[in-house]
């Protein structure tokens, strides 16, 4: 028997396919905090893997931890084949945990990268904190009772290591990034934001009405985006795109990793595709766990190949002064800026504002106001504004604004730092535009269209006392040529139900008051609730009239102790005929 048992067994063995033996393709040890490690490999056909890999990732109702955690990505498709989170247990244990995994996976290439970066999240608050000490130590023990400390990440990171074992090969760095480089080709526009305070953009025309598939991986937060794209129309300054936290999903990672996928139909026309990051988190430097597709962050866009030769790519200058009617540029700190124009008919203005902006306020910004009525016509308001490129906190007003024919006075001021060439945190992408450019957008301009104006040439201006400063008491004169009504336009200082800066208007032959600045009659003027404005008419026999303004020592134009009014160079008092002339 043991003479036919031993030739059957090796005739069975012969008869037998040969049993593939697993190696090893990739090993990610000796991780350090913060820090993105990748590496790759090729299956030679489709095949069962297996994979080892030990990190910190806790997921507990709305609360997130992440330590350290491993990924795959099919190096085509860039779908996550693999993903350490995926396998975690729902838990607030806090110690390294180790997956052994068997997944099958088609013939191709992969990317395999381990992230460790400390970062925790809570999606009821949307609170986040990265980095060692920017409270992922507090939280972590609030919310996992587990206190964060230095030693204990570092027992951690020591564990932290991913493997993968197939049959095939590596998949050389060199290569992989080769690979990455050219997946874009196939789009018709590809900004590729590989830096902190990164600025693209990119013209192209639509001959004829396209649908464009939109792709674009940044930074946003239900607060706002901060490394993300948009499109524009070249003709109208609209923007007819833009990435935004809302319209955009998870991107992996920090909960800030959002990526946007949208087709956008547009009619034929001219446009341009623009990218900005801010000056942390991004490829050049993560402060925070990394998306799954850290090669994509950036604008992708693709159309159908049939209708690719319908759109043509132009050099895109983005800001372009053309039709210039006043430009306040290279604003310093401190700075006030004032110019005059008039409308001779109804027009487009393109404005070009950049300031500084946060939390709702603005601080170097600009606004017009109608000469005659002095209400505000526009204003650069925060909400208004997109983001200038460098600290999140610089500020784009970029809109074409339609106003009727008239005579208007158009303002710039800074506060006392961050401005240009002295700038406190990352500049803007166009620092030399730093305060305001006003533009005619129409296409039929004409010079003619334009005239200059100066308040002080204006007829119905008929006294004017502005810009007052403190311990002063001015005086102006003026004619009423006939009974009727005239119209005052004060600001001041006042509360507690008196006034500490105000005017009034007296008869000039009796010296009686005819008219006087009182709490009661004013309303708010914006800025800090003691700034009060009046404006309304009064009745005015035919005479000649006196008017004064009078301030305290303190808080008064180019020297307030609050915040100012939202008409600051008009601290004071004028008189206008009702008529306008």
């Amino acid at each position: 028997m043991k003479r036919l048992f031993i030739p059957l067994l090796a005739g069975s063995l012969l008869a037998c396919p040969p049993i593939l033996a697993q190696q090893a393709l990739v090993e990610i040890r000796q991780i350090y905090p913060d820090e993105l490690r990748l590496e790759g490999f090729v299956l030679d056909r489709d095949q069962e893997i297996q994979i080892e890999a030990t990190g910190v990732y806790l997921k507990h109702n709305r609360d997130e931890l992440i330590l350290g955690h491993a990924w795959i990505l099919n190096a085509e498709s860039r779908e996550v084949v693999w993903n350490f989170a995926d396998h975690t247990p729902n838990e607030r244990r806090v110690e390294p945990q180790t997956q052994q995994t068997k997944i099958r996976l088609p013939k191709g290439s992969y990317e395999v990268y381990y992230a460790s970066f400390s970062y925790f999240h809570n999606e009821r608050e949307n609170w986040h904190a990265s980095g060692w000490w920017r409270g992922v130590q507090k939280k972590s023990q609030d919310f996992f009772g587990w206190r964060f400390d230095r030693d204990d990440y570092a027992e951690f990171y020591r564990a932290f290591t991913v493997s993968v074992k197939g049959s095939g090969k590596r998949f050389d760095r060199g290569e992989i990034l080769k690979n990455q480089e050219r997946l874009p080709q196939s789009a018709v526009i590809a900004l590729a934001a590989d830096n902190d305070n990164f600025y693209e953009k990119q013209g192209f025309k639509l001959d004829r009405p396209l649908t464009l598939q939109i792709e674009a991986a940044g930074e946003a937060r239900k607060d706002g985006e901060y490394d993300y794209g948009w499109i524009i129309n070249v003709e109208t300054r609209k923007k007819v795109w833009q990435m935004t936290f809302n319209d955009s999903e998870p991107g992996g990672g920090a909960g800030k990793n959002r990526i946007a996928r949208q087709t956008v139909a547009l009619p034929a026309g001219k446009y341009a595709a623009l990218y900005v990051t801010d000056d942390s988190h991004s490829p050049y430097k993560w402060n925070a766990p990394p998306p799954f597709d850290p090669a994509r962050w950036g604008l992708i866009i693709r159309v159908a190949a049939a209708d690719q030769q319908h759109l043509k790519k132009f050099e895109y200058q983005g800001f372009t002064e053309k039709n210039t009617i006043l430009s306040f540029t290279r604003l310093r700190d401190e700075e006030y800026r004032t110019q005059g124009f008039t409308l001779r008919k109804p027009m487009n203005l393109h404005i070009y504002a950049m300031g500084e902006g946060k939390d709702g306020e603005m601080f170097d910004y600009g606004w017009i106001v109608d000469a005659n009525t002095r209400k505000k016509i526009w204003e650069m308001r925060l909400r208004d504004t997109e983001h200038a490129g460098g600290d999140q906190k610089n500020r784009l007003y970029d809109e074409v604004v339609p106003l009727d024919q008239g005579n208007y006075i158009a303002y710039c001021v800074s506060d006392g730092s961050h401005s240009y060439s002295d700038w406190n945190a990352s500049p803007p992408y166009d620092q030399e535009r730093w305060g305001m450019t006003i533009m005619a957008a129409d296409p039929n301009y004409s010079p003619n269209d334009i005239a200059k104006y100066e308040e002080k040439n204006d007829p119905s201006v008929l006294a004017r006392l502005a810009g007052v400063r403190d311990h002063a008491q001015q005086r102006a004169s003026f004619t009423q040529k006939k009974d009727g009504e005239v119209r005052v336009y004060a600001l001041g200082e006042g509360s507690e139900g008196e006034m500490n800066d105000f005017g009034w208007i007296e008869n000039a032959k009796t010296g009686r008051v005819i008219w006087e600045m009182s709490y009661r009659m004013t309303d708010h003027a914006g800025g800090a609730k003691k700034n009060r404005r009046f404006d309304g008419a009064i009745a005015l026999k035919a005479g000649e009239y006196n008017v004064y303004y009078e301030t305290d020592g303190s808080h008064s134009f180019n020297d307030w102790n609050d915040s100012p009014p939202h008409d600051p160079t008009h601290w004071g008092i004028a008189v206008y005929a009702s008529d306008g002339k």
